[in-house]
Protein backbone atom coordinates (compact mmCIF):
# COMPACT_ATOMS: atom_id res chain seq x y z
CA UNK A 1 0.00 0.00 0.00
CA UNK A 2 1.52 3.47 -1.26
CA UNK A 3 1.77 5.88 1.43
CA UNK A 4 0.16 9.37 1.25
CA UNK A 5 0.84 11.15 -2.06
CA UNK A 6 -1.61 14.23 -4.21
CA UNK A 7 -3.66 11.48 -6.84
CA UNK A 8 -4.47 9.26 -3.29
CA UNK A 9 -4.99 12.00 -0.84
CA UNK A 10 -9.04 12.31 0.41
CA UNK A 11 -8.84 14.18 3.56
CA UNK A 12 -7.10 17.40 4.72
CA UNK A 13 -6.81 18.22 8.36
CA UNK A 14 -6.56 21.81 8.28
CA UNK A 15 -5.23 23.96 11.19
CA UNK A 16 -6.79 27.20 10.09
CA UNK A 17 -5.29 29.45 12.07
CA UNK A 18 -2.86 29.67 15.54
CA UNK A 19 -5.41 31.90 16.78
CA UNK A 20 -8.04 31.41 19.55
CA UNK A 21 -10.28 33.49 21.90
CA UNK A 22 -10.46 30.62 24.43
CA UNK A 23 -7.10 29.86 27.02
CA UNK A 24 -8.07 26.41 28.03
CA UNK A 25 -5.15 25.60 29.99
CA UNK A 26 -4.29 21.64 28.83
CA UNK A 27 -4.10 22.90 25.29
CA UNK A 28 -0.90 22.54 23.16
CA UNK A 29 -0.85 26.74 23.05
CA UNK A 30 0.43 26.16 26.79
CA UNK A 31 3.38 24.93 28.10
CA UNK A 32 2.69 23.50 31.58
CA UNK A 33 3.33 26.17 33.47
CA UNK A 34 0.16 27.57 31.83
CA UNK A 35 2.46 30.30 29.86
CA UNK A 36 1.22 31.04 26.17
CA UNK A 37 4.23 29.57 23.24
CA UNK A 38 4.48 32.90 21.22
CA UNK A 39 6.06 30.74 18.79
CA UNK A 40 3.46 28.52 17.44
CA UNK A 41 0.47 30.59 18.24
CA UNK A 42 -1.26 33.83 17.09
CA UNK A 43 0.84 34.96 14.29
CA UNK A 44 -0.51 32.97 11.05
CA UNK A 45 -3.73 32.43 9.20
CA UNK A 46 -4.64 30.32 6.61
CA UNK A 47 -5.52 32.65 3.83
CA UNK A 48 -7.84 32.04 0.32
CA UNK A 49 -5.48 32.82 -1.58
CA UNK A 50 -3.22 30.15 -0.12
CA UNK A 51 -6.01 27.81 -0.42
CA UNK A 52 -6.25 28.27 -4.02
CA UNK A 53 -2.35 28.36 -4.82
CA UNK A 54 -0.45 26.18 -2.69
CA UNK A 55 -2.91 23.32 -2.61
CA UNK A 56 -4.98 24.03 -5.62
CA UNK A 57 -8.45 23.28 -7.25
CA UNK A 58 -6.94 19.74 -8.50
CA UNK A 59 -6.67 18.30 -5.15
CA UNK A 60 -9.45 19.97 -3.39
CA UNK A 61 -11.86 18.71 -6.17
CA UNK A 62 -11.16 15.47 -5.39
CA UNK A 63 -10.93 15.80 -1.60
CA UNK A 64 -13.80 13.49 0.46
CA UNK A 65 -13.35 15.73 3.98
CA UNK A 66 -12.02 18.90 4.77
CA UNK A 67 -11.80 19.48 8.91
CA UNK A 68 -10.78 21.84 10.56
CA UNK A 69 -10.02 20.45 14.96
CA UNK A 70 -7.48 22.94 16.44
CA UNK A 71 -4.12 21.99 17.94
CA UNK A 72 -2.80 25.61 18.21
CA UNK A 73 -6.65 27.91 16.95
CA UNK A 74 -10.44 27.81 16.69
CA UNK A 75 -11.12 28.03 13.12
CA UNK A 76 -13.75 30.44 13.77
CA UNK A 77 -10.81 33.05 14.30
CA UNK A 78 -9.82 33.31 11.21
CA UNK A 79 -11.07 36.22 8.92
CA UNK A 80 -11.43 34.32 5.73
CA UNK A 81 -13.39 31.35 7.34
CA UNK A 82 -16.61 31.96 5.21
CA UNK A 83 -14.54 32.71 2.21
CA UNK A 84 -12.65 29.73 2.40
CA UNK A 85 -15.16 27.08 2.94
CA UNK A 86 -17.17 28.90 0.08
CA UNK A 87 -14.59 28.10 -2.47
CA UNK A 88 -14.25 23.97 -1.39
CA UNK A 89 -18.15 24.29 -1.85
CA UNK A 90 -18.07 26.06 -5.41
CA UNK A 91 -15.32 23.33 -6.42
CA UNK A 92 -16.66 20.16 -4.42
CA UNK A 93 -20.03 20.57 -3.72
CA UNK A 94 -20.05 16.78 -2.39
CA UNK A 95 -17.33 17.91 -0.01
CA UNK A 96 -17.27 17.23 3.97
CA UNK A 97 -16.58 20.09 5.84
CA UNK A 98 -15.96 20.01 9.88
CA UNK A 99 -15.06 22.19 12.02
CA UNK A 100 -14.77 21.68 15.88
CA UNK A 101 -14.94 24.91 17.98
CA UNK A 102 -15.27 26.33 21.41
CA UNK A 103 -18.00 28.51 20.04
CA UNK A 104 -17.65 31.69 21.69
CA UNK A 105 -16.22 33.42 19.25
CA UNK A 106 -17.70 35.69 15.88
CA UNK A 107 -21.46 36.92 15.52
CA UNK A 108 -24.80 35.52 13.96
CA UNK A 109 -24.06 36.22 9.96
CA UNK A 110 -20.72 34.26 10.88
CA UNK A 111 -22.55 31.34 12.24
CA UNK A 112 -25.77 31.66 9.94
CA UNK A 113 -22.84 31.17 7.26
CA UNK A 114 -22.06 28.08 8.21
CA UNK A 115 -25.10 26.40 8.58
CA UNK A 116 -26.32 27.70 4.67
CA UNK A 117 -22.51 26.11 3.87
CA UNK A 118 -23.72 22.55 5.59
CA UNK A 119 -20.33 22.80 7.92
CA UNK A 120 -20.87 19.86 10.35
CA UNK A 121 -19.74 21.61 13.22
CA UNK A 122 -18.47 20.16 16.94
CA UNK A 123 -19.12 22.45 20.05
CA UNK A 124 -16.58 21.75 22.88
CA UNK A 125 -18.77 22.59 25.96
CA UNK A 126 -17.66 21.25 28.90
CA UNK A 127 -20.75 21.83 31.38
CA UNK A 128 -23.39 24.26 31.77
CA UNK A 129 -23.34 27.80 32.47
CA UNK A 130 -22.02 27.26 35.90
CA UNK A 131 -18.88 24.88 34.92
CA UNK A 132 -17.99 25.40 31.16
CA UNK A 133 -15.91 28.65 31.70
CA UNK A 134 -13.79 26.53 34.24
CA UNK A 135 -11.96 24.90 31.58
CA UNK A 136 -13.33 27.02 28.42
CA UNK A 137 -11.24 30.02 29.91
CA UNK A 138 -12.83 33.07 28.22
CA UNK A 139 -15.57 31.84 26.45
CA UNK A 140 -18.81 33.53 27.81
CA UNK A 141 -22.23 31.18 28.29
CA UNK A 142 -24.44 33.86 26.63
CA UNK A 143 -22.58 34.43 23.45
CA UNK A 144 -21.94 30.60 23.14
CA UNK A 145 -25.54 29.91 23.27
CA UNK A 146 -26.62 32.62 21.14
CA UNK A 147 -24.60 31.41 18.56
CA UNK A 148 -25.42 27.71 19.01
CA UNK A 149 -29.11 28.75 18.42
CA UNK A 150 -28.40 31.06 15.40
CA UNK A 151 -26.16 27.64 13.77
CA UNK A 152 -28.46 25.05 14.28
CA UNK A 153 -31.56 27.36 13.58
CA UNK A 154 -31.02 27.98 9.68
CA UNK A 155 -30.81 24.35 9.66
CA UNK A 156 -27.35 23.88 11.07
CA UNK A 157 -25.81 20.22 12.30
CA UNK A 158 -24.53 20.61 15.29
CA UNK A 159 -22.76 17.71 17.86
CA UNK A 160 -21.49 18.44 21.39
CA UNK A 161 -18.38 17.15 22.81
CA UNK A 162 -17.92 17.58 26.42
CA UNK A 163 -14.93 16.87 28.42
CA UNK A 164 -14.96 15.24 31.62
CA UNK A 165 -13.67 16.84 34.80
CA UNK A 166 -14.34 16.43 38.13
CA UNK A 167 -16.41 19.73 38.62
CA UNK A 168 -18.60 18.52 35.46
CA UNK A 169 -19.19 15.05 36.04
CA UNK A 170 -22.11 15.12 37.38
CA UNK A 171 -23.49 16.92 34.92
CA UNK A 172 -23.61 15.09 32.00
CA UNK A 173 -27.28 14.11 32.17
CA UNK A 174 -28.49 17.28 32.23
CA UNK A 175 -26.04 18.56 29.41
CA UNK A 176 -27.46 15.73 27.05
CA UNK A 177 -30.99 17.02 28.10
CA UNK A 178 -30.21 20.26 26.64
CA UNK A 179 -28.16 19.63 23.84
CA UNK A 180 -31.69 17.50 22.73
CA UNK A 181 -33.74 20.76 23.89
CA UNK A 182 -31.31 22.58 21.83
CA UNK A 183 -31.37 20.62 18.53
CA UNK A 184 -28.07 19.20 18.78
CA UNK A 185 -27.55 15.94 16.57
CA UNK A 186 -25.67 14.29 18.82
CA UNK A 187 -23.97 14.11 22.53
CA UNK A 188 -20.77 12.93 23.32
CA UNK A 189 -18.96 12.95 26.94
CA UNK A 190 -15.10 12.11 26.69
CA UNK A 191 -11.85 12.17 28.87
CA UNK A 192 -8.58 13.73 28.49
CA UNK A 193 -5.29 12.00 28.17
CA UNK A 194 -3.54 14.97 28.68
CA UNK A 195 -3.17 14.23 32.17
CA UNK A 196 -0.21 11.96 31.34
CA UNK A 197 2.04 13.38 28.82
CA UNK A 198 5.72 14.32 27.83
CA UNK A 199 6.36 18.01 26.47
CA UNK A 200 9.00 19.01 24.12
CA UNK A 201 11.70 18.18 26.47
CA UNK A 202 10.69 14.80 27.13
CA UNK A 203 9.91 15.62 30.61
CA UNK A 204 6.83 13.41 31.90
CA UNK A 205 4.11 14.11 34.26
CA UNK A 206 1.01 12.14 35.69
CA UNK A 207 -1.39 14.45 37.43
CA UNK A 208 -4.56 14.80 38.68
CA UNK A 209 -5.28 18.34 39.49
CA UNK A 210 -3.92 21.65 37.85
CA UNK A 211 -4.46 25.36 39.81
CA UNK A 212 -5.73 27.43 37.36
CA UNK A 213 -6.11 31.57 38.64
CA UNK A 214 -6.56 29.62 42.15
CA UNK A 215 -9.10 27.46 40.83
CA UNK A 216 -8.03 23.34 40.90
CA UNK A 217 -8.80 22.04 37.78
CA UNK A 218 -9.60 18.11 38.81
CA UNK A 219 -9.41 15.03 37.22
CA UNK A 220 -12.98 13.04 36.91
CA UNK A 221 -13.41 10.77 40.15
CA UNK A 222 -13.33 8.21 37.60
CA UNK A 223 -11.13 7.95 33.84
CA UNK A 224 -11.81 5.82 31.29
CA UNK A 225 -9.08 2.90 31.05
CA UNK A 226 -9.15 3.49 27.26
CA UNK A 227 -7.54 6.76 28.53
CA UNK A 228 -5.35 5.80 31.26
CA UNK A 229 -1.52 5.00 29.73
CA UNK A 230 -0.12 2.05 31.29
CA UNK A 231 3.31 1.84 32.08
CA UNK A 232 4.92 0.11 28.91
CA UNK A 233 4.21 3.80 27.75
CA UNK A 234 6.13 5.76 30.91
CA UNK A 235 8.92 3.30 30.32
CA UNK A 236 9.39 3.28 26.77
CA UNK A 237 9.50 7.47 26.70
CA UNK A 238 13.15 7.94 25.38
CA UNK A 239 13.10 5.09 23.35
CA UNK A 240 14.93 6.22 19.47
CA UNK A 241 15.80 2.97 17.60
CA UNK A 242 19.43 3.27 16.13
CA UNK A 243 19.87 -0.57 16.32
CA UNK A 244 17.72 -2.76 13.66
CA UNK A 245 18.55 -6.14 15.63
CA UNK A 246 16.70 -5.13 18.51
CA UNK A 247 14.02 -7.51 17.48
CA UNK A 248 12.84 -7.97 21.18
CA UNK A 249 11.75 -4.58 21.55
CA UNK A 250 7.88 -4.66 21.02
CA UNK A 251 8.79 -0.43 20.04
CA UNK A 252 10.12 -1.57 16.64
CA UNK A 253 8.50 -4.56 15.96
CA UNK A 254 4.41 -3.81 17.00
CA UNK A 255 2.69 -3.88 13.75
CA UNK A 256 1.37 0.07 13.28
CA UNK A 257 -1.99 0.78 11.46
CA UNK A 258 -1.65 4.38 10.59
CA UNK A 259 -5.01 6.46 10.97
CA UNK A 260 -3.77 9.03 8.15
CA UNK A 261 -3.18 6.65 5.34
CA UNK A 262 -5.54 3.72 5.29
CA UNK A 263 -7.44 2.09 1.79
CA UNK A 264 -10.58 4.25 2.69
CA UNK A 265 -8.50 7.88 4.02
CA UNK A 266 -5.49 9.43 2.96
CA UNK A 267 -4.77 12.39 5.01
CA UNK A 268 -2.59 15.30 5.93
CA UNK A 269 -2.43 18.10 8.67
CA UNK A 270 -1.76 21.38 7.43
CA UNK A 271 -0.69 23.83 9.84
CA UNK A 272 -1.78 27.33 9.66
CA UNK A 273 2.26 28.51 9.26
CA UNK A 274 2.75 25.99 6.28
CA UNK A 275 3.84 22.94 7.76
CA UNK A 276 2.43 19.28 6.32
CA UNK A 277 2.75 16.12 8.54
CA UNK A 278 0.41 13.22 8.34
CA UNK A 279 -1.12 14.11 11.49
CA UNK A 280 -2.09 16.50 14.09
CA UNK A 281 -0.12 13.89 16.55
CA UNK A 282 3.02 14.20 14.28
CA UNK A 283 1.74 18.35 14.18
CA UNK A 284 4.33 19.80 16.12
CA UNK A 285 7.20 19.46 13.70
CA UNK A 286 9.01 22.06 15.43
CA UNK A 287 9.03 21.67 18.93
CA UNK A 288 8.47 17.83 19.77
CA UNK A 289 9.34 14.55 18.13
CA UNK A 290 9.56 15.02 14.25
CA UNK A 291 12.46 17.13 14.58
CA UNK A 292 14.48 14.11 15.21
CA UNK A 293 14.55 13.11 11.95
CA UNK A 294 13.29 16.67 9.59
CA UNK A 295 16.93 17.83 7.93
CA UNK A 296 15.15 21.10 6.18
CA UNK A 297 12.23 22.83 7.38
CA UNK A 298 11.64 24.42 4.27
CA UNK A 299 10.89 21.26 2.14
CA UNK A 300 7.93 20.47 4.36
CA UNK A 301 6.39 23.90 4.20
CA UNK A 302 3.60 24.24 1.77
CA UNK A 303 4.88 27.94 1.66
CA UNK A 304 8.29 26.93 0.43
CA UNK A 305 8.18 23.74 -1.29
CA UNK A 306 4.94 22.06 -3.64
CA UNK A 307 2.47 19.83 -1.84
CA UNK A 308 3.72 16.46 -4.08
CA UNK A 309 7.37 17.20 -3.29
CA UNK A 310 6.36 17.35 0.50
CA UNK A 311 4.87 14.16 0.23
CA UNK A 312 7.19 12.36 -1.76
CA UNK A 313 10.37 13.96 0.31
CA UNK A 314 12.32 12.83 2.99
CA UNK A 315 10.62 13.68 5.61
CA UNK A 316 7.17 11.20 4.91
CA UNK A 317 9.64 8.78 3.43
CA UNK A 318 11.32 8.33 6.58
CA UNK A 319 8.09 7.94 8.40
CA UNK A 320 6.49 5.34 6.13
CA UNK A 321 10.06 3.46 6.96
CA UNK A 322 9.61 3.67 10.62
CA UNK A 323 6.02 2.73 10.37
CA UNK A 324 6.69 -0.64 8.57
CA UNK A 325 9.31 -1.70 11.23
CA UNK A 326 12.86 0.90 9.86
CA UNK A 327 14.95 2.53 12.35
CA UNK A 328 13.08 6.47 12.06
CA UNK A 329 9.73 4.84 13.90
CA UNK A 330 8.33 7.68 16.03
CA UNK A 331 6.78 7.01 19.39
CA UNK A 332 3.54 9.35 18.08
CA UNK A 333 2.95 6.67 15.71
CA UNK A 334 3.55 3.70 18.35
CA UNK A 335 1.72 5.15 20.97
CA UNK A 336 -0.70 6.25 18.72
CA UNK A 337 -1.39 4.04 16.25
CA UNK A 338 0.31 0.64 16.91
CA UNK A 339 -1.49 -2.34 17.34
Amino acid sequence: MSFITTDNLTHIMAEMTDYCNAACPMCNRFDWNLNLIKEVTNSHHTTLNFVKTRIGSDILSKLKCWTCQGTYGDASMNPETVEIFSYLREINPKISIQMYTNGGARNKEFWKAMADLDVEVTFGIDGLEDTNHLYRRNVKWERLMENVDTFISNGGRARWDLLIFKHNQHQIEQAKSLSKELGFKSFVATFSERWQDFNSDGEYRDITLIDVDGYLLEKPVEQKKDYVKDDDWTKSKNVFITDAKKEEDTFLTRKINCLACRPEKREIYLRANGYVSPCCILGDVERNEPKKIIKDYKKINLNHTDLADILQGEFFSDLDSGINGGTKRLQGCFHACGV
